[in-house]
């Protein structure tokens, strides 16, 4: 949940001799006496009570459903503050860059939201059975949370794709792609011979270079070109007899020397370029769309959760209060 604690209290309206109404008790003493807290009158509609066992089933449902709601704001909440993140990409020094940046609900800050709530009437209607309203509120929450795991999932896949292209071109000679380190002048290939590419050490080059020719019978002689080196390891191309190759890979294999196995491919770099661009712009596109979303869709969790809380603070009212109706409530921001 946001950072901001607030209580729902309930008390009911007991006689006049007692001074004033129960919100206004409640606000006299905690508010102005004791300065506790911040106090606003939470209005509550007179729904449809029902029966007794029907508010008993409620109030059970209830209880666990209303964790249920703030989970999902919580998981919207986090997403929107992510995204929001990767969008400023580090350029705000401030707080609100990042991890305390909280959306509006319903153009009003959560905290405005709360102290001037009232029932929406349009969304759920109070003249229904408590249940109905109920359930009404928890398939708005279930429609958002299916949203959010289809983009997550979709959000997720597109860096996972942007990351496996990056990772290729990253890492040591002896892991990375060598996909435009490998020129077309450095490969040789016939019915009959092939180039191997070798990976070793650096201080393992000089024994290579004295010794590659003896990695098998069919190895042609001076044929080793140095491609490429990092700073841990070398590459090089050796020009191998294809009946020869699994000989020249054992033999290497010996020595601790690794043959990277590599077709060319003289559109390969050019594909990774194209596909890296095209997913990044699915992702910049994406990335916008998914952020507009959680900042809308947190609003609509919230405001769904409130209403759920109302619900509860109705129904745990009448069950410890009784009928007729005479009960206020009020929400307290320490």
């Amino acid at each position: 949940m946001p950072a901001s604690t607030y209580w729902i209290v309930s008390a009911p309206n007991e006689s006049l001799a007692m001074g004033g109404s129960a919100f206004e008790r409640m606000r006299d003493k905690l508010e102005r006496q004791l300065r506790l807290c911040a106090t606003s009158k939470l209005s509550i509609p007179t729904f449809r009570v029902g029966t007794l066992d029907g508010l008993v089933s409620v109030s059970d449902a209830v209880n666990k459903e209303e964790k249920a709601v703030e989970v999902l704001v919580d998981r919207i909440l986090r997403q929107y503050r992510e995204l929001r993140a990767e969008f400023l990409g580090g350029r705000s020094n401030t707080t609100d860059a990042g991890s305390e940046a909280v959306p509006q609900v319903e153009g009003l800050t959560i905290d405005d939201y709360v102290a001037r709530f009232e029932w929406d009437e349009a969304r759920f209607s109070s003249s229904d059975a408590i249940k109905e309203v109920k359930d009404a509120i928890l398939s708005n929450i279930a429609r958002l949370e299916e949203d959010l795991k289809i983009r997550s999932t979709d959000y997720s896949s597109l860096r996972q794709a942007i990351g496996a292209i990056e990772r290729r071109a990253q890492g040591s000679l002896m892991t990375r792609s060598l996909t435009g380190i490998v020129k077309a002048a450095d490969v040789l290939e016939t019915d009959h011979l092939t180039t191997a590419l070798v990976v070793m050490q650096k201080l393992s080059e000089p024994e290579f270079l004295s010794c590659y020719e003896t990695l098998g019978a069919l190895v042609v002689p001076r044929s080793a070109k140095k491609i490429s080196q990092d700073g841990d390891y070398v590459l090089y191309a050796v020009t191998v007899f294809k009946k020869g190759m699994d000989e020249f890979k054992s033999a290497c294999r010996d020595k601790r020397i690794t043959v990277r196995e590599f077709a060319y491919d003289p559109d390969a770099a050019e594909r990774d370029d194209e596909d890296l661009a095209r997913l990044r712009r699915e992702m910049d596109d994406q990335e916008g769309s998914f952020r507009i979303w959680s900042e809308t869709a947190f609003s609509e969790a919230f405001v769904a959760l409130v209403h759920i809380k109302v619900i509860r603070t109705f129904v745990e009212s009448v069950l410890r209060y009784g009928l007729p109706l005479n009960f206020e409530a009020a929400v307290l921001k320490p």
